[in-house]
């Protein structure tokens, strides 16, 4: 039972998300590709919830040092905006979710 709610809490959690990420990327006017946006998010969020529920924090900076990696090359303000707004609630969403997901499996 607990984990119908983890993929309930988690499906549930990708959907808020995402709407934020259109508003956001709405009012900045973002070019990036939508589609190729929301899956690299939810790419970034599920190998973030399966780090901490592993409990390895590091996995934190090592999307950090990921991340930054690929940002050399853009400087466009609307675009570094939307990355910053982007990661922080991909990260918070990830710290919260893994959390509750551990709460109900124990």
């Amino acid at each position: 039972m607990n984990w119908f709610w983890i993929i309930v809490i988690y499906l549930s959690m990708e959907i808020i998300i995402n709407v934020v990420f259109h508003i956001v990327s709405r009012k900045l006017k973002s070019d990036e590709n939508r589609s190729v946006s929301i899956f690299k998010g939810i790419l970034e969020r599920i190998f973030l919830i399966t780090g901490l529920m592993m409990g390895y924090p590091q996995v934190i900076i090592a999307f950090g040092a990921l991340k930054i990696g690929t940002r050399f090359q853009r400087s466009s303000k609307v675009s570094n905006d939307y990355f910053l707004i982007g990661n922080v609630i991909s990260l918070l969403a990830a710290l919260f979710f893994s959390q509750m997901a551990l709460s109900l499996l124990s």
